[in-house]
């Protein structure tokens, strides 16, 4: 599956949910017979509802995620959480209608920028339930009955509407509500969470506590979550299917601020199977130094005024690049009947590109969930199975520079109809809708990392600047970002600011072409990038970065998620000086760095 088993933990990294720690159980998650049983049992009985004369459900799925979460987070030395939670959750689908036409992708026309009801969805949200965390057969079936009736009847109450509306505004050109795929059946065996919480405790202490000589960071924190999930997925079609999966993450992050007010901040980030996988302790500390150096020259740098010229995207940069500008297009979704509007224009679809190129020739991209490591690094949106139950397959996207295929799940779209495995949930739950996994770009033409330096320079002066500009990390919205950050995102989007897709530099670099020097600037966004843009790139490396997400954005988190991408020089974009008005200084030092 894919990040259902860690919706628990990806909520509490994205929503910053706290539990209370309960008394330490055995982290080792049950077999889990009792509850596919439960769960298809009452399934085939819930096949037959029907409230007075309307439809019965034609086609039913029930999800449940197992899963035991441990939460950590640490600052200046000290644990400001230790969390642990142990829950078995029940997400269930109601379908009425027919595959032509159901209750689902319906927004009720209310449309607006945040008419995400239907997207895939509709029709309530599907039902939710809590499950026992204990394997009682009738307790189980009983939650899930609750679940499903409310759902069933929200479900033919927003089929009655569709059809009324659908009737009102004469809609006959669309795509069907679902498609049909073969059942697939898999039983892994249950996953187990080797978790030592103390001493990881005393790690994240030390960690943490390094910050504590750096005057200049105002804040930082370390996070570590260690997760272990069961989920299964059971469909009316006859599809069975349950995975096991572990997982860790830990987050460093810190935050300067300039002396005109400006915040700039940035993290470090690992992922593995488990704590073993993680870096050693010297390494991540060595890395939270490096992190520091970088943010103070940073909120030292000149601010960039203004540049239109060549721009070199690599390290982390390139990844978060095709993030904002490729993932999302590439994802088959369809607007739902009644939206009226849609916030953002560029690349949130780019179905309608099918058989153009949108890239150079030379390049060629490719979503592979089935891969779960480049080289040593294991990729976030690895997977097996979707969140319908639907085998991960590769898919290939842009085939000599041309869209070509887009990843899909079972809701089909104007010119595409069939899931490729890549129907997934967001942390939380929810309706699966067509998500990246891990997504690859790569260029058969590419030229070795050191001579892009190289070409960025020649490209600058032949446009007769002075310098060009490397970039080398983009703030993009995720479980990492500060709350500062955060702010100054949405407020700037709410103010008509921030007409770009992309995110702001963190660090970006002037270039010269005299030497090659190179200098640090800040405070610049940029202009308007199309995905149409991604044509004017004349050169990539030959070294790709894997770069692991959580996004956020405003409708809630996306499902976790790779790009595995080289460094590209794009022939010209335009950077601008930020226009923000900024906090100001702290009146005091911070108590931790004051002179005694």
């Amino acid at each position: 599956m894919t990040d259902q088993r860690f919706k628990i933990m990806a909520a509490v990294l994205v929503l910053g949910v706290t539990w209370a720690l309960p008394a330490l159980a055995d982290d080792t998650l049950s077999d889990g017979d009792v509850i596919m049983r439960a769960m298809v049992d009452e399934m085939n009985r819930s096949m037959e509802l029907q409230m007075e004369d309307l439809e019965k459900p034609y086609f039913l799925q029930y999800t449940v995620e197992d899963t035991v979460t441990y939460r950590l987070a640490a600052s200046y030395g000290a644990i400001t959480t230790s969390d642990r939670d142990r829950s078995r959750d029940f997400y269930g689908r109601v379908r009425v209608g027919s595959y032509e036409l159901d209750n689902t992708n319906f927004s009720g026309g209310g449309g607006g920028f945040f008419g995400r009801r239907g997207r895939g969805g509709g029709g309530g949200g599907g039902g939710r339930a809590s499950l026992p965390i204990q394997d009682d057969y009738e307790a189980i079936r009983q939650a899930i009955w609750s679940a499903t009736d409310d759902d069933y009847k929200g479900a033919v109450e927003t089929l009655t509407q569709k059809r009324a509306y659908m009737e009102d505004k004469k809609l006959t050109d669309r795509p069907d509500d679902f498609s049909k795929v073969p059942a697939a059946e898999a039983s892994e065996p249950g996953a187990v969470l080797a978790f030592d919480k103390a001493a990881w405790e005393e790690n994240l202490e030390k960690i943490s506590g390094h910050f504590r000589k750096y005057a200049q960071v105002q804040d930082s924190k370390v996070q570590l979550y260690a997760g272990a999930g069961n989920a299964y997925v059971a469909n009316s079609e006859g599809t069975r299917v349950r995975t096991a999966d572990t997982i860790t993450l830990l987050i460093v992050s810190a935050e300067v601020q300039a002396d005109d007010g400006m915040k700039i901040s940035d993290s470090r980030s690992y992922v593995g199977d488990s704590t073993a996988d993680l870096p050693p302790l010297s390494k991540i500390i060595d890395d939270a130094d490096a992190l520091v150096a970088e943010l103070t020259t940073a909120m030292k740098a000149p601010i960039l005024e203004q540049y239109t010229g060549p721009v070199l995207f690599d390290g982390r940069a390139a990844g978060q690049l095709f993030r904002e500008m490729l993932a999302k297009g590439v994802a088959g979704r369809v607007d739902p009947v009644g939206t009226q509007r849609r916030m953002f224009e560029g690349a949130e679809s780019l179905e309608k590109m099918i058989g153009q190129r949108i890239l150079p020739k030379s390049i060629r991209v490719y979503d592979d969930p089935t891969t779960k490591k480049v080289g040593e690094k294991l990729l976030f949106g690895h997977y097996r199975y979707d969140d319908e139950g639907v085998p991960a397959r590769k898919v290939d996207i842009v085939v000599d520079g041309k869209l070509q295929d887009m990843v899909m799940c079972r809701v089909p779209t104007k010119k595409l109809s069939g899931s490729n495995g890549h129907g997934r949930s967001a942390p939380g739950g929810g309706t699966p809708e067509a998500a990246i996994g891990c997504l690859f770009i790569e260029d058969e033409d590419a030229i070795p990392d050191a001579q892009l330096k190289e070409a960025l320079i020649e490209a600058a002066g032949e446009a007769g600047l002075e310098y060009g500009l490397r970039v080398a990390s983009i703030k993009a919205m995720g479980i990492e970002t500060s709350q500062a950050e955060m702010i100054s995102f949405f407020m700037r989007r709410q103010q008509g600011g921030r007409q770009s897709g992309l995110g702001d530099p963190i660090f970006v670099y002037k270039v010269y072409v005299d030497d090659g020097r190179e200098e640090l600037v800040r405070g610049s966004e940029f202009g308007a990038i199309k995905a149409r843009d991604l044509k004017d790139i004349i050169a990539a490396g030959d070294t790709p970065t894997v770069y692991n997400y959580i996004g956020l954005g405003f409708t809630g988190a996306t499902p976790r998620s790779t790009i595995v991408a080289p460094p590209v020089l794009f022939e010209e974009l335009e950077l601008s000086k930020i226009e923000q008005e900024h906090d100001k200084l702290p009146l005091l030092k911070a108590p931790l760095v004051r002179a005694e």
